[in-house]
């Protein structure tokens, strides 16, 4: 009988999913163990939705429905503490136009910061920059793109060749709502035939960019969509916390249009908050083959719902 002693909580578990022993001494005695010892496994097991004990009567629930919920629980504790954590360094960098509001009247006067206001600021601040020196590696966050819809050609070739040559890179993050707008889809083109990065999030707090890990530029008012003041600073440190903040957000984003397009980015994106339709379009696929993909992914997990789906993908997402 010695090999039949069962010793921990999963396996005690197991002998009443297996038995249904409706006592604790039911229990006890089907696995050959001490009534103390399984009233104490039984209390962890309670803890943890396996079980529910009544007096001397056990009840079992169905683990299938146990390990989604925790699955949920965690998943979406994680995804707090993500977006907390992202929350945090958005108000910090947030925090620096005015911050940094005296530094930048000083540096002003030495040339390391610089001011341009008008409707045209980002646009302004972008050729002077590079008139003076060309980017080998710029990264911007596009909350609003709608007035690049049309492109204006002599600013698209200085863009794109930021975009060209060994050791260059042009990257975007950009609103799903901008890259699945029918009026937008020109122009996404353009940039990814340019050479252009862009990946896609729900809502980026801000404009801002960062290049060549020197220098960041920042709208005067934290959040605007498309600023009409921005400052950019010359300095490793800041530049630095703006970079950190756009790898994070880069890599939680997801590749607008992939060649293997399958249905990691398709569920990104509706993660995000993006309909079926609304994803289909931003990877450039038919709703119809997008609804092949989702299938492709249920019988991937053996979800046999959306919200088993969900779960599945929540847990088991790529980074």
């Amino acid at each position: 009988m010695a090999s039949d002693l069962i010793g921990t909580p999963a396996d005690l578990l197991a002998v009443g999913l297996r038995t249904r022993a409706g006592t604790v001494a039911q229990l006890a005695a089907l696995a050959v163990r001490d009534e103390d010892e399984v009233r104490r496994d039984l209390r962890t097991l309670v803890a943890e939705g396996y079980v529910a004990v009544d007096g001397e009567h056990v009840r079992y629930a169905d683990p299938v429905d146990v390990v989604a919920a925790t699955v949920r629980r965690r998943a979406a504790a994680l995804e707090a503490d993500l977006s907390q954590g992202l929350a945090d360094l958005t108000r910090a960098v947030g925090a620096l136009p005015g911050l940094t509001g005296e530094w930048a009247s000083e540096g002003l006067r030495a040339g390391r910061a610089e001011v341009f206001h008008g409707p045209e600021a980002v646009v302004d601040l972008w050729h002077a920059r590079n008139a003076r020196e060309p980017s080998m590696r710029t990264d911007v966050v596009l909350p609003d793109a709608s007035r690049l819809y049309v492109a204006d050609p002599a600013m698209q070739e200085v863009w794109h060749d930021a975009s060209r040559g060994e050791g260059r890179h042009a990257r975007v993050i950009a609103s799903i709502a901008d890259a699945t707008h029918p009026a937008a889809q020109d122009r996404v083109a353009e940039e990814l035939a340019g050479g252009v990065q862009i990946r896609l999030l729900d809502a980026p707090p801000s404009w801002f960019w960062v290049t060549d890990e020197t220098t960041v530029a920042l709208p005067l008012v934290w959040g605007e969509h498309w600023p009409t003041s921005v400052l950019a600073i010359r300095d490793r440190a800041v530049a630095g916390m703006a970079g950190w903040l756009f790898e994070r957000m880069w890599e939680r984003a997801v590749p607008v249009r992939t060649e293997a397009a399958a249905w990691h980015p398709l569920l990104d994106l509706m993660s995000a908050g993006a309909t079926l339709e609304a994803a289909s379009r931003a990877l450039g696929i038919s709703e119809r083959t997008g609804r092949r993909r989702i299938s492709e992914a249920m019988s991937h997990f053996g979800a046999g719902t959306m919200l088993e789906l969900g779960v599945a993908w929540a847990s088991g997402r790529p980074r």
